[in-house]
């Protein structure tokens, strides 16, 4: 989506920002050596080709980028407080990114059967209608059964979402689909569980074969089918802006790992990153200032 930052009191700055799209950017930043492409509906409208822009920029592929020749781009307006929490309004209803499975090329399915990893979230899901949602876990479905890893984050946001009914049936459908798993524990409120043990219980039965759980300023949480550990979190006694440290968390744990990382150093190195995202306004860090900061904590 088109994000547009307060500065000052009627004065806005243009950027582009969403879960995925972030979790990309920090993946490909991170680890330069991967191809990462980012999918997406976007419009033929000027705001859609300087996203395009954009990803070139980031170095990341446009190959899954699908076209609505009637819809354009979703919008959202962002505001902090002095605790760097924001607020948001949207506007995205039937935005280009809602109708993606109705523009899907005709091999797409095909193209991504050659992907190592296939990253999607739960507002991926709840843009969505339910027939398109369908289609989407569907297809991912089938990835999974041939080979590929599908990794999932619930990111619940109850504004998105019709009904508390409707999510968790989504939701709950995406765990199954995923073989990775990185949800929040906040996520967990939508299925009344609070405790670690109690959602590790639930998330074992879809069948997981990995999982992170960010149980909030306390600890990161790793699981494997025989196998758990515990990093401990270092708080930022300074929090400029809570956005994106969760989307970078996961995007740079997902490249760690399939750079070779086990999970646990994948966790650390994650924790690194969406830590220092937090000092910096907005969802994206300057990138001269993303690679200065990786030059100088030795994270390569």
């Amino acid at each position: 989506m088109m994000e547009l930052t307060q500065h000052g009191t009627d004065m806005f700055r243009k950027g582009f920002a969403g879960d995925i799209f972030n979790s990309s950017v920090y993946m490909k930043r991170s680890f330069p050596e991967l191809d990462v492409n980012f999918m997406s509906c976007i419009g033929r409208d000027v705001v859609s080709e300087q996203l395009l822009d954009i990803l070139a920029q980031e170095e990341l592929g446009s190959r899954f980028i699908e076209y609505d020749e009637k819809r354009i781009m979703g919008t959202y307006m962002v505001q902090t407080d002095e605790q760097g929490e924001r607020s948001f309004l949207y506007w995205r209803n039937d935005s280009a990114a809602s109708q993606l499975m109705h523009n899907l090329s005709a091999n797409v399915e095909e193209k991504l059967r050659e992907a190592q990893l296939i990253f999607f979230s739960g507002i991926t899901l709840a843009i969505l209608n339910d027939h398109d949602r369908a289609q989407l876990l569907h297809m991912l479905r089938r990835l999974r059964n041939q080979g590929v890893n599908i990794a999932f984050d619930p990111n619940y946001r109850p504004i998105l979402w019709e009904s508390e009914k409707i999510a968790i049936n989504a939701i709950g459908q995406g765990f199954q689909v995923a073989n990775i798993l990185l949800p929040g524990i906040a996520d967990f409120q939508l299925f009344e569980l609070s405790q670690p043990d109690q959602i590790v219980k639930f998330l074992r039965s879809c069948g997981f074969d990995e999982l992170v759980i960010k149980h909030g300023a306390k600890s990161i949480l790793g699981y494997s089918k025989d196998w758990q550990c515990e990093v401990d979190v270092l708080r930022n006694s300074h929090v400029l802006d809570t956005t994106a440290a969760g989307d970078a968390f996961a995007g740079v744990y997902l490249g760690a790992r399939i750079a070779g990382l086990d999970i646990k150093s994948a966790i650390e190195r994650a924790a690194i990153i969406g830590k220092e995202v937090t000092n910096h306004p907005g969802a994206i860090v300057p990138k001269d200032k993303f690679a200065q900061f990786l030059k100088d904590s030795l994270i390569d």
